[in-house]
């Protein structure tokens, strides 16, 4: 529980410097995650049920989260306009624990939405456009990292979520 307030402290922190307007390039290290499949978002309950999914798994495997659990949708759903349509939920774990996925080291394209879930395409259509006006190609998954959560702010329209995804280079 320590580990948790004190890693929630820091991003809480590091997100009050972030400019949400930013488009920037930002070297990743690798990262281990555990996934699990998400239902389509089509509807509250698939939404509870999904998140009910991962966190019972990452019980089950006595997996301890100092992070909230983060969404993945594949380039091509989001090219295509099809938020809704999530592939994985994730947790950053250790590389001794159950890890089933990998985030490549590599060159990632970074966009901050500080509006919550209900306009979050805004934030993947700029991301899109800037790609396309500069000749980048993304690959893979998006990834969204809640920075502040129901323990930082008030509403889940207040969240600040980091969107990244891996440029080819």
């Amino acid at each position: 529980m320590k580990q948790l307030v004190l890693e929630k402290s820091r991003i809480t922190q590091e997100a009050m410097a972030i400019d949400p307007s930013a488009i920037v390039f930002e070297e990743k290290e690798e990262e281990r995650l555990f996934v699990t499949v998400a239902k389509p978002l089509t509807d509250k309950k698939n939404i509870y049920d999904s998140i009910y999914h991962h966190y019972c798994c990452l019980q089950d495997y006595q997996i301890g989260a100092t992070h909230s659990a983060g969404w993945m949708i594949d380039t091509n759903k989001v090219y295509a306009e099809d938020y809704l349509s999530y592939d994985y939920l994730y947790t950053k774990v250790n590389p001794s624990d159950y890890a089933n996925f990998t985030i490549k080291k590599g060159t990632y394209l970074v966009a901050y939405h500080s509006a919550g879930y209900s306009s979050i395409e805004q934030s993947y259509d700029r991301l899109i456009t800037f790609a396309k006006e500069h000749n980048l190609t993304l690959k893979g998954f998006f990834y969204e990292d809640i920075l502040l959560d129901e323990l930082s702010v008030k509403g889940f329209e207040k969240y600040l979520i980091k969107l990244f995804v891996r440029m080819d280079t």
